[in-house]
This record gives C-alpha cells, sequence and structure tokens, in this order.
C-alpha cells in the first residue's frame, strides 16, 4: 500500500498544496534514492502544516463537515453496551463530552518516564535512554484503551533512533532534538570518539544503532561544506538551537574531539577512497 500509493500521494501534496517536495534524497535502508522533500525547513513539518490549514479552512468555509476543538484534553471513552460511542474531555476546566466513531491517533509512548509507565513496563531495557520523541507522548491514548479491556499489540516494539542531538547545556535531558536522518542522507558521516567510523551511515536504523552500542561515544555527526550546503536550512536551525558548530577546518575539530589531526585525515581520507 504505502509503495504502489506513494507517488500519487507526493503529487496530491504537491498540486492540491502547492509544496515543494521536488529534491529527492537516499535515506537509511534505502537502496534508492526514494524520499521527497523540499529545499527548506522539515518535510514533515512542511507537510502538516499544509494539511492543518487546509483543515481549518475547511472549518471556516463548511463548518458542517469539521470541527476543531483545541486546548481540551481527552480523559475518558464513553461506552455503551460494551462499545464505544464517544470521548469525555477537559477545556477551560469544564468537563464536556463528545459522540459518534472514535480514532485515536495520540501517538507512541517514547516519553512516558514514570516509574510505573510504558516504558518501564514493555521496554525496561531502554528505559535509560532519551527520547526524540516530544515531552507530550506517554501514551495517554493506549492507557484509555486498557482501562476499558481493549487490546493492545507490538507495546514492545520501540525503535531507538540512532542520531538525536545532545544539547551542551542540558546533556542530561531526557527529551532530545532529533538530528534528521536526511543529514547522513546528504553525505554525513557518523564518528566515534577516536574519530574512526563504525558503521555504513545509510544502514537500517537498528543496524546502526546497534553498531554504536558495540562502541565507545561520544558519538559525532559530520557534515563537509557541500553536505552542508545541500541541506543549509537543516543547519542553520540546528546551529541556531546551538545543536551543531562549524569548524574552519579539521584541524580545529580534532581539537575540540580532543584527538590527534592525522587521525581525523585518515578517516576522511579513507572514506574518500571509499567513495572514489
Amino acid at each position: 500500500m504505502l509503495t504502489h500509493n506513494s507517488a500519487s500521494a507526493v503529487e496530491w501534496l504537491q498540486e492540491k498544496f502547492e509544496l515543494d517536495l521536488s529534491l529527492v534524497s537516499r535515506l537509511g535502508g534505502h537502496s534508492q534514492p526514494r524520499t521527497h522533500r523540499g529545499k527548506e525547513q522539515f518535510p514533515g513539518m512542511t507537510i502538516t502544516y499544509a494539511l492543518m490549514e487546509k483543515l481549518e479552512d475547511i472549518q471556516r468555509t463548511a463548518p458542517h463537515t469539521v470541527k476543531i476543538v483545541k486546548k481540551a484534553k481527552v480523559t475518558r471513552l464513553i461506552q455503551e453496551n460494551g462499545t464505544v460511542v464517544g470521548v469525555e474531555y477537559l477545556i477551560d476546566g469544564k468537563t464536556a463530552q463528545e459522540y459518534g466513531p472514535v480514532i485515536l491517533a495520540t501517538g507512541g509512548y517514547a516519553a512516558d518516564f514514570a516509574e510505573g509507565g510504558l516504558i518501564k513496563q514493555y521496554r525496561p531495557d531502554i528505559y535509560h535512554l532519551p527520547t526524540t520523541n516530544g515531552e507530550h507522548s506517554t501514551g495517554d491514548g493506549i492507557k484509555m484503551v486498557r482501562e476499558i479491556g481493549g487490546n493492545t499489540i507490538d507495546l514492545e516494539k520501540v525503535q531507538v533512533h540512532p542520531t538525536g542531538l545532545v544539547d551542551p547545556n542540558e546533556p542530561d535531558a531526557k527529551v532530545k532534538f532529533l538530528a534528521a536522518e536526511a543529514l547522513r542522507g546528504v553525505g554525513a558521516i557518523l564518528l566515534n570518539s577516536e574519530a574512526l567510523r563504525f558503521c555504513d551511515e545509510l544502514g537500517h536504523r537498528d543496524y546502526v544503532t546497534g553498531e554504536m552500542w558495540k562502541g565507545k561515544g561520544p558519538f559525532r555527526l559530520v557534515l563537509n561544506k557541500a553536505a552542508a550546503k545541500e541541506i543549509e536550512w537543516h543547519c542553520k536551525h540546528y546551529m541556531g538551537r546551538n545543536l551543531m558548530k562549524k569548524f574552519p577546518n579539521g584541524a580545529a575539530f580534532a581539537a575540540e574531539m580532543g584527538i590527534s589531526a592525522q587521525v581525523l585525515e585518515e578517516t576522511f581520507n579513507q572514506y574518500n577512497d571509499g567513495a572514489q
């Protein structure tokens, strides 16, 4: 379904929402370039905002077809004769109900770091890791389903993304900023603490993460000038958040790492030889 309908989905977004998705790149696990994005901004954000704006337009022009309730928190699923018929929610400090078919699209539980939370229950082995999901990802929808006796499946299937950015001002923060896979797609390489490459940067996420488990951090994601130029908007965004740093040359970068510039140069030469 995803493969066969992907082209028409991209065309729909380009034609109906006038989105720039003209760049096609190869990302992790791909054998061919097949990820569409624009020249600026994060593609997920661009697409999501366009869809949200269109939905808000429909609410204004055809209010009988869609109603958006913001700043509300659903607290309970309403049942009648064993069937879910609506939701109860809080808004402006008051309780309200909405009736009709219910679709829960509340995301996962990767930020549920509570002692009795879902991570501790299903994946205690990764409880110590931070997440690149938002702090709102606490599995609220999953918990509401379980409260009424609903079934859940595959809750142990948690993906560990290899590249999250560490804020030097908050190195131990449990919620990290995602280092987009597009950075590796344009040629960023991953180095361990000894300035050595240790994996194919465009391998599957579980493979790259697995190689990190074997190695020694901190790990660094490095782009040369050409790669940084190709994904300039992202780099400027990360630099503005103090999550990425620009170095005038390799020697300055090696000094920051506390390693020999010669070791770093050998790593780059090996990579370039392989590329040729």
